[in-house]
């Protein structure tokens, strides 16, 4: 057997041990804090007080709180409190019953058998997570070194569970296998950040442009189209590709008078775009 082989075990351990493994540091909770937060919580049936006067009996075992409570006692990102608690139900630690607004805990505290992962595709969606760290940078919420730091959190903690659940299949037969696919999975992660990264840049542009007037884009329309609908839709290709297409010279429209008609409504476009984009936020 390799030496870096892992062999699946579970482990019992009192209450009592977890709270030794404390490390009192700043206010941020490290993850074990957060762990026996959850534990402490369970086990005396804490409900949030904004949620004191919703109808749901607590079970032994569980709590009724918010994401954005949690977050505020952690000093977490929302988006970081979602995803420890992916990993931890997905360690078999603790399950979750999703409310419109809130989620009720079960913590696994019972006799020492193994619990058994969940299938990864009940994880929340790696992408969503992303996109809500990355919204609060659009809207300026925080800053890039913040943000920076968060996605960073939830690339990390992906690459770990993914390394875990592959290491709990693999075997010697499998090894090499596993590690090829293991790789692909943090590559299209690692992907996948880059993307959300790069839609939420142009986001963050058009979020500037929300107060530009548009009026102009409006009039083109009303005036110079006379309002025909398939022929603003070829415009609206136009003006976006004279936007995006990097390619394109500015001095390849000189003798156009059609095209610098469009390139004198860039502005306009993107006022109208950062509206649209307001309209799906």
């Amino acid at each position: 057997m390799k030496n870096n082989q892992k062999i699946p075990v579970s482990i019992l351990a009192d209450r009592e041990v977890f709270e030794y493994l404390k490390e009192k540091g700043d206010e941020r909770r490290t993850r074990t804090e957060a762990y026996c937060d959850l534990l402490d919580k369970s086990l005396a049936g804490f409900v949030s007080p904004f949620l004191r006067k919703k109808d749901y009996v607590l079970q032994p075992n569980q709590c009724h709180l918010t994401v954005s409570a949690l977050a505020s006692e952690w000093h977490w990102h929302r988006a970081t409190v979602r995803s420890f608690l992916s990993a931890m139900e997905a360690f078999g630690l603790l399950t979750r019953i999703q409310l419109p607004k809130s989620v009720v805990i079960t913590m696994t505290v019972q006799s020492g058998q193994a619990a058994q992962p969940r299938n990864a595709q009940e994880q929340p969606d790696f992408a969503g997570q992303l996109r809500e760290v990355l919204s609060d940078w659009v809207i300026g919420k925080t800053t890039a070194a913040e943000t920076g730091v968060i996605c960073e959190q939830l690339v990390s903690l992906a690459k770990t569970e993914i390394a875990d659940r592959d290491a709990g299949h693999c075997s010697d037969t499998h090894s090499i296998t596993t590690s090829a696919h293991s790789g692909t999975l943090v590559m299209e992660h690692r992907e996948t950040a880059l993307c959300c990264i790069a839609h939420a840049a142009l986001q963050k542009i058009l979020h500037k442009s929300r107060f530009d007037d548009s009026s102009p884009l409006v009039d083109f329309f009303r005036f110079d189209l006379g309002e025909e609908w398939a022929a603003f839709i070829e415009s609206a290709k136009d003006l976006a590709g004279l936007i995006l297409d990097t390619e394109a010279s500015v001095t390849d429209f000189d003798m156009d008078e059609d095209q610098e008609r469009l390139k004198s409504l860039r502005k306009p476009f993107l006022s109208l775009l950062a509206k649209a984009q307001a309209m799906v936020d």
